[in-house]
């Protein structure tokens, strides 16, 4: 892994930990890197906060929070921001898959919102199901 990209990791960590602290629980939350000859990756979120508004309002709020703390060369390896509404059939694939709350979990090429991903990041992935306490398997993998 780039020092750069790991750096983005550790900064996302935290965004991502006061995010769903202010706004609340989050769904999903990883970083995606598409195949591509670029490295350059997709900011995926998934929270009841964001659902239906269209996602601009959520958007720009996750934006201005990573280019708050990013500089310019971290800034540039986030290609986009998606947000994915909760009850987003495609979000079901990653939410059987994988159980984590604040933690950090790699993972390797995948096929996910009808692209092919190289790999990827998860920061949080709970069901929709899921208690506001971190499973066991998420605090075993917690930063």
């Amino acid at each position: 892994m780039s020092e750069k990209l790991d750096c983005l990791l550790n900064k996302l960590a935290i965004i991502e930990r006061e995010v769903s602290a202010k706004k609340g629980e989050l769904t999903f939350w990883g970083l995606l890197k598409r195949w591509s000859p670029s490295e350059s990756w997709n900011l995926i979120v998934s929270s009841t906060w964001s659902d239906g508004d269209g996602h601009p309002n959520a958007i720009a709020y996750i934006v201005d929070k990573y280019y708050a703390v990013c500089d310019d060369s971290e800034r540039v390896l986030i290609a986009r921001v998606v947000i994915i509404d909760t009850d987003d059939e495609n979000l079901e694939d990653l939410l059987d898959a994988y159980e984590i709350e604040h933690g950090l979990w790699q993972v390797k090429r995948g096929w996910y919102f009808d692209q092919e991903f190289e790999r990827g990041y998860i920061f949080t992935c709970k069901s929709r199901n899921t208690a506001a306490a971190p499973t066991s398997q998420a605090q075993s993998n917690s930063s």
